[in-house]
């Protein structure tokens, strides 16, 4: 096992392991890893903190993570895909996707200073292998002298995976967008000290 960073031939080996979990109820497959790779896309950045853990060449886990105010690079690869969807549900959905990173992505921002860094995408597939990636990303990001790590999440996660493992609540808040008469969508932003 070893921290390595993601390479972009890695993507559809990650989409696939999170298809399940991310994409929308349709029974266009095709649309539905699209609308993963967006995800994923939009929360990676160009910089040195994009990680990703494999063990006897399975991906495991992946850590993304990226400085205050950096943005991903993924404004072409969307754009040309969100205008080649000839569906304007799935149109919908993708703009409607994005927003919802991006709003919370710049709350998170909100909270951040420049000794902080964000983790922006953590997934793990296998149990366990979560906290092994983090363990050694946060490694990285000390050495690199960040001083914490700040993340949101949502209730759609396991928020209290994050409160078991150190983080400190900064925020809860509820997502109108995502929300339903009688059921709040909750959303929540992390801190832990590094």
């Amino acid at each position: 096992m070893e921290l390595r960073k993601f390479e972009i031939k890695h993507m559809p080996s990650l989409v696939d392991r999170l298809v399940g979990l991310w994409s929308p109820p349709v029974d266009d497959m095709e649309f539905r890893r699209t609308y993963v790779e967006a995800i994923v896309r939009q929360n990676a950045t160009s910089n040195d903190m994009q990680f990703m853990i494999c063990d006897n060449g399975e991906l495991c886990a992946v850590a993304f993570a990226c400085r205050k105010g950096e943005h991903n690079s993924s404004d072409q690869w969307w754009k040309a895909t969100h205008d080649n969807l000839s569906n304007s549900d799935y149109r919908k959905m993708l703009e409607v996707s994005r927003s919802y990173i991006t709003t919370m992505d710049e709350k998170t921002y909100s909270y951040m200073t420049e000794e902080d860094v964000k983790l922006s995408l953590f997934v793990s597939t296998k149990s366990g292998w979560g906290k092994k990636i983090l363990d050694q990303a946060k490694d990285f990001y000390r050495e690199k002298g960040f001083k914490n790590m700040l993340l949101w999440t949502d209730c759609d996660c396991n928020v209290d995976w994050y409160r078991n493992h150190g983080y400190v609540l900064v925020e809860e808040d509820t997502y109108e967008g995502f929300s339903r008469p009688g059921e709040d969508y909750k959303t929540y932003v992390f801190k832990m000290k590094l």
